[in-house]
């Protein structure tokens, strides 16, 4: 429950902090200026491992809810989803993550590609949904969402990304599976996916993701608190136009360990 006012709570005790300098500072003249600005950015940057590491625990705990207990907003991206050729992987979930969502699962019928809708357990809350493919041998994945926040996070060289902002599903599908493509073409295949892995697979996505943050964490909450003040990801368009793929893709075959 704390994570859903949490930001609120340190964006206003920040801004406070700002124009409210601590008294013994007084003492350096004109330079406690710069040394107050100094303290904001090291508590700004400190804090980003935290929240991430809050977002990505080490164990992942899944809750099964009831079809009432689904917000009708999910309720309406679900519709769009089986409409999309989509079925459902298992019930809906509460996973455990700080702040905590509720996500709907989704397996397609003919491609190998899962859904997923979720909402945050925020305020205010967060909707959104996404497109996920697992390559061969778990070696990371393919993720296609409209959101850039969905993105911020620092990606492994298999964790490839196509952010298309504002998309509807349908255009995130069809980039999706031209995606899958793309890397096919280039010596990367995608494994098939079933309703009854899709939670294994939400977890060991969470754990590989924050397995990459902590092999670099200071690189990493430096990437993630520029992607998050600027809204800005290397990961927009579709992997054919980025340079970022044709860099993880290099990076994937020489097993070179990097975030991106």
């Amino acid at each position: 429950m704390a994570y859903k006012y949490l930001p609120i709570g340190f964006g206003l005790a920040l801004g406070w902090l700002i124009f409210h300098p601590p008294l013994f500072l007084a003492s350096l003249g004109p330079a406690r200026w710069l040394v107050h600005a100094a303290l904001i950015g090291f508590l700004l940057l400190s804090s980003v491992p935290m929240i991430a590491l809050a977002n990505l625990p080490e164990q992942v705990r899944m809750t099964s809810l009831s079809e009432r207990e689904v917000p009708a907003e999910l309720a309406r991206v679900r519709e769009d989803f089986l409409r999309l050729g989509f079925r459902d992987a298992g019930p809906p979930w509460r996973v455990e993550i700080a702040p905590a969502a509720i996500v709907l699962g989704f397996v397609h019928s003919r491609e190998p590609v899962y859904g997923t809708a979720f909402r945050t357990d925020t305020v205010p809350p967060r909707v959104s949904h996404d497109v996920v493919s697992i390559l061969d041998g778990d070696r990371g994945g393919l993720t296609t969402n409209a959101d850039p926040q969905g993105a911020a996070l620092p990606a492994s060289a298999g964790a490839f990304r196509q952010v298309l902002p504002g998309a509807d599903l349908p255009a995130l599908l069809e980039t999706h599976l031209e995606g899958i493509r793309y890397l096919r073409e280039r010596g990367v295949d995608v494994r098939p996916v079933s309703a009854e892995s899709f939670r294994l697979d939400l977890t060991k996505g969470l754990s590989k993701q924050r397995e990459t943050f902590l092999a670099a964490p200071l690189r990493g909450s430096l990437l993630l608190f520029w992607r998050a003040a600027t809204k800005q990801v290397p990961f927009v368009g579709r992997l054919r136009e980025q340079r970022v793929a044709a860099q993880q893709l290099q990076a994937l075959a020489t097993g070179t360990q990097r975030a991106f």
